[in-house]
C-alpha cells in the first residue's frame, strides 16, 4: 500500500496501494524430487554436485491501485558472512509488478554452491521504468520515480541483514525456502499533486522462509515433455516476455480438473494433457495452480496460440464502450509478436463473425462476439491495424475472470450499487446498447447481478461484496453480470493493508507496548487502514489502531534506520518489540509504518505476520 507524500490534500481517495514480493523458494517435487524432470539453468561438474543445492527464485504482487510498475530486476544476490556472493539471475528481466495481483510467477531455477548466505541484496534499475498511477477520473498518468534526494531515479541496490532463523542454507538434497519481498507498500511515496506525479522510492524488503499456500502461482515456458502416465508436463521456464535464456526446468501436475485451452480449443483432465502431449517442443505454455501437497497443482493450462506471445499481435485490457462490432479498450497493454510491449491509454479491438470467443470453464460454444460487453476483461489476438485499432475479426478473443466491489441494495435477485469494476473507478465506463432497450442498459446505481444457484445466506442489504464472474452478453441486460463467487466482506475481511507517516517523524508513536501488542497513536500521523477489495471511504477514520502478532511462530517483520544502508530483519513479534523500545531510547525518531494483515474493525486490531518500521535519527539542533 503505497502512501501519498505530505503534499497531498488531505483526501484519503487519492492514496495509491500496491505492494511487490518477490519469493525465492524450492520446491522438492517440481524441482526433480519426487519424480519431477526438472533439472538447473546451470552446468554442474558431476564431481563438485555434492557441494551444490538447488533454488527456486518467483516473483509475486499484492492488490494495488499502481496500473503499472515496470522496473528492471538486474540482480538477486546471495552473500556469505565472508563476503563470497553468488548471483541466482541469469538475466536482467522487466517485471510489472502491478500486473501480478495475487499470483507468484517462477522466475529462476538455479544452483549454487553449497553454504550459509547471511544477506541477500536486490537490484533494481529505474531507468527505463515505467510507473502508471490513476488520477481522479480513474485515466492512468505516467509518474516519475525520484530518490530520497528528489533526484530522477536509475540504479538502486536494496541489502536485506537477515536473522540468524533466516539465513540461506544451501546443501545437496535439502530443499530451501527463501521468501524476499521488495515491499512498495512502504517503499512509495506518490505525489498527485505535481506534474508530472511523483513516485519516492524509499527501498524497503523483508523476507520470509515459506511460499503463501493460499496464492496462485503462474509458470510461463516452452514444453520440454510430456509423461501423460505420471499426469505431468515439464517446461523449459522463460518468466514473463523472456524467449529465449536458460532459466531452467519445472514440472507442472494435472487432474480430472485442470482446465486447458490449446489452439483455442477448451478440454479438461487427461484429454487435455494428451492434447498437449501432441504439440511440438518449444511451444508456448502458461500454467496457473496452487502448491498441493508438495507440488505444483494446475488448474489452468493455455498453449499454442492461445498464449500471448505465440503469433499474433495481442491487446489486453477492460473493454469500457462498445458500439456495433467495436470494442473500446481502456488501460490497454500491447504486446507485439516480435516481443515488444508498450501500454496505450485505450485502443480500439475489431470483432467480426469469425471471432472466436472463449472463457476458461464456460462452454465455449456458446459464446461468440457479442458476449463481450462494456466491463469486460478481456485478451485480444489478432492484427495491429496502427497504434490504436486491432484487427481480431479473423482471430480469437479470450474474456478473462472480472471482479467488482459493490454494496448491496437488495440480497435477491442479487442488485448493488457499485464502487470498482476491475480495480477501475466508474467515470471511465459507457454501458451504452449493454442493455435490450436503452431503459435496460446497465445502470451502476443498480446493477443486477445473476448469481444462479450460489448460495447467498450471508448476503444482506448493506452488505459490501465482492463478486466474481462475467459480464452478461452485448444488449441482453438485465441480468448485467453473471456470479461465479459472491464474497460477502462483512463477515469475511480477509487481507488488510495499514500505512502510517508522521510528517516531523515522532518520538511518541505508542501509546502502550507488550510482547504480543502495539498500540499506535495515530492522532498525528497520516494513516490509512484499506481491507482488500473495500473501497477506502468504508474504513473508519483512525486515531488509534493495535498490531497483533500472529498465532504462528514466526512472522516476518522489518527495522530499518533511514541512511544506515540496510535492514534488520526479525521473526518473533516480542523480538520487534524489544527492537522497537531500543530504537526510541537510543533518541531515534519514528517516520513510518506499514503493515499486512487481517483487520477486526470492532477491536480496531490489526493482526500481522508482515510489518514494517522506518525510523530517522534526530536533526542535531
Amino acid at each position: 500500500m503505497s502512501w501519498m507524500s505530505k503534499k497531498l490534500p488531505n483526501s484519503q481517495s487519492q492514496w495509491l496501494q500496491a505492494c511487490g514480493l518477490i519469493v525465492l523458494a524450492t520446491l522438492l517435487q517440481a524441482c526433480g524430487g519426487g519424480g519431477g524432470g526438472s533439472s538447473s539453468p546451470l552446468t554442474v561438474d558431476p564431481m563438485t554436485v555434492a557441494e551444490t543445492g538447488q533454488i527456486v527464485v518467483v516473483l509475486t504482487d499484492a492488490e494495488g491501485d499502481f496500473a503499472a510498475y515496470t522496473v528492471t530486476v538486474t540482480s538477486v544476490l546471495l552473500e556469505k558472512a565472508n563476503g563470497t556472493t553468488v548471483e541466482t539471475l541469469p538475466l536482467s528481466t522487466s517485471v510489472d509488478f502491478a500486473e501480478l495481483t495475487e499470483v507468484t510467477e517462477f522466475l529462476t531455477i538455479a544452483t549454487v554452491p553449497a553454504g550459509v548466505y547471511e544477506s541477500v541484496s536486490l537490484g533494481l534499475d529505474f531507468s527505463n521504468a515505467e510507473i502508471l498511477v490513476q488520477d481522479d477520473q480513474g485515466d492512468e498518468v505516467l509518474a516519475e520515480p525520484l530518490d530520497e534526494q528528489d533526484n530522477p531515479l536509475l540504479q538502486l541496490t536494496v541489502r536485506l541483514h537477515l536473522a540468524s532463523t533466516d539465513t540461506i542454507r544451501i546443501a545437496p538434497g535439502i530443499p530451501a525456502a527463501f521468501s524476499l519481498d521488495f515491499d512498495l507498500d512502504a517503499s512509495n511515496e506518490i505525489d498527485l499533486t505535481v506534474t508530472p506525479p511523483t513516485v519516492t522510492v524509499l527501498p524497503f524488503l523483508l523476507a520470509s522462509a515459506e511460499l503463501e499456500a493460499d496464492r496462485a502461482h503462474r509458470l510461463r515456458g516452452v514444453l520440454a515433455s510430456v509423461d501423460e502416465a505420471a499426469s505431468e508436463a515439464t517446461l523449459m521456464v522463460r518468466p514473463f516476455r523472456h524467449r529465449t535464456g536458460d532459466f531452467g526446468e519445472f514440472t507442472f501436475f494435472a487432474d480430472e480438473n485442470t482446465l486447458f485451452e490449446i489452439d483455442g480449443e477448451a478440454s479438461s483432465g487427461a484429454e487435455g494433457l494428451a492434447s498437449l502431449a501432441m504439440k511440438p517442443e518449444e511451444t508456448p505454455v502458461v500454467a496457473l495452480g496452487m502448491i498441493v501437497d508438495g507440488r505444483y497443482l494446475a488448474s489452468h493450462v493455455l498453449a499454442g496460440t492461445s498464449v500471448s506471445w505465440a503469433q499474433a499481435d495481442v491487446v489486453k485490457g477492460i473493454v469500457t464502450a462498445r458500439e456495433a462490432d467495436t470494442l473500446l479498450v481502456r488501460g490497454a497493454k500491447i504486446e507485439y509478436r516480435d516481443g515488444v510491449t508498450i501500454r496505450r491509454g485505450e485502443i480500439r479491438v475489431h470483432l467480426g463473425e469469425n471471432t472466436k470467443v472463449t472463457a476458461l470453464g464456460l462452454d465455449n460454444s456458446t459464446l461468440n462476439k457479442d458476449s463481450i460487453s462494456v466491463g469486460q476483461l478481456i485478451v485480444a489476438f489478432g492484427e495491429l491495424l496502427d497504434d490504436i485499432s486491432l484487427d481480431a475479426t479473423e482471430s480469437h478473443v479470450r474474456m478473462q475472470v472480472s471482479q467488482l466491489t459493490a454494496t448491496v441494495l437488495e440480497a435477491s435477485p442479487l442488485i448493488a450499487s457499485l464502487h470498482y469494476l476491475n480495480g477501475r473507478r466508474l467515470g471511465i465506463f459507457d454501458f451504452s446498447g449493454t442493455g435490450s432497450t436503452p431503459e435496460d442498459d446497465a445502470d451502476l446505481e443498480n446493477y443486477e447481478l445473476h448469481t444462479a444457484t450460489l448460495p447467498l445466506t450471508t448476503v444482506d442489504a448493506g452488505d459490501l461484496v465482492q463478486v466474481r464472474g462475467h459480464v452478461n452478453t452485448f444488449g441482453m441486460a438485465p441480468a448485467d453480470f453473471n456470479a461465479l463467487t459472491v464474497i460477502d466482506l462483512q463477515t469475511d475481511m480477509r487481507a488488510a493493508m495499514f500505512a502510517a507517516s508522521w510528517e516531523n517523524a515522532t518520538g511518541q508513536p505508542f501509546l502502550a507496548l507488550d510482547p504480543a501488542r502495539i498500540d499506535l497513536d495515530l492522532s498525528e500521523a497520516r494513516a490509512l487502514l484499506k481491507v482488500r477489495g473495500v473501497p477506502v471511504e468504508w474504513s473508519n477514520s483512525l486515531n488509534t489502531l493495535a498490531l497483533l502478532g500472529t498465532n504462528s511462530e514466526f512472522g516476518v517483520y522489518a527495522v530499518r534506520v533511514r541512511g544506515a544502508g540496510e535492514i534488520h530483519l526479525y521473526r518473533n513479534f516480542s523480538d520487534l518489540v524489544n527492537e522497537l523500545i531500543q530504537q526510541l531510547d537510543s533518541g531515534n525518531l519514528l517516520k513510518r509504518v506499514g503493515a499486512h494483515g487481517r483487520y477486526t474493525m470492532g477491536d480496531a486490531e490489526l493482526t500481522t505476520g508482515r510489518a514494517s518500521f522506518e525510523f530517522v535519527e534526530p536533526v542535531s539542533q
